[in-house]
């Protein structure tokens, strides 16, 4: 017994589906698919008693196998379309196995460009060349900065030390003229009192 599931998808689809399978029984799950469009899937079931096959339908109905997996409990798979047709995935259970759970994850409408198309290798060296200049163009600057910085720091360093001279220079000279106007005090009060003796 064939149980079958039609997608019919436009652009990128991707779909998730749990589905058992009895033994002895298939599950073929069928898309169209465009030319040059790249599709993808994963899988895993609960037994690897089991026969996963991925076939292509071109548009003259024939139809090609191109992956055939068993055994292993997780699986994936891509395909690019060379030309527009009918994909199948069919899930095939033993007949002596239990009923099997598939886990599926399927995804397909992504486009294949022309490898013409893509950035050359070349291009990509012009390209890291330029990256590579901006990034010395940005040590350039970033190392201006830190001089602007530094002579920043230096100038208000100097002021500071200006400041500093000034007022240390304030502090002796006013303690300079206090000391003089004291020993003008001590001679004035002498000669009054040589004055009054004489």
């Amino acid at each position: 017994m064939i149980l079958e599931l039609i997608l019919l998808f436009t652009g990128v689809q991707s779909i998730t589906l749990k589905f058992k399978v009895p033994p002895g029984q298939q599950q073929c799950i069928k898309d169209s698919v465009s030319q040059n469009t790249l599709i993808y899937g994963n899988f895993d079931t609960t037994s690897s008693l089991y026969t996963f096959t991925l076939s292509v339908i071109n548009q003259q109905d024939q139809e090609s196998v191109i992956i055939e997996y068993s055994i292993d409990i997780n699986q994936q798979f891509h395909y690019v379309m060379e030309e527009s047709g009918e994909i199948s995935m069919c899930f095939e259970a033993d007949d002596y196995a239990d009923v099997i759970t598939f886990n599926l994850f399927y995804e397909s409408g992504a486009e294949v460009y022309d490898q013409d198309l893509l950035a050359k290798k070349q291009h990509v060296l012009n390209l890291n060349e330029t990256l590579e200049t901006m990034e010395q163009l940005q040590q350039d600057i970033s190392r201006e900065q830190l001089l602007i910085v530094d002579r920043e720091n230096k100038r208000k360093n100097s002021f500071t030390d200006i400041q500093t001279k000034i007022i240390g220079f304030a502090g002796i000279t006013f303690g300079l003229l206090i000391i003089v106007a004291t020993c003008q005090v001590i001679y004035v009060k002498r000669f009054v009192i040589y004055k009054k003796l004489a």
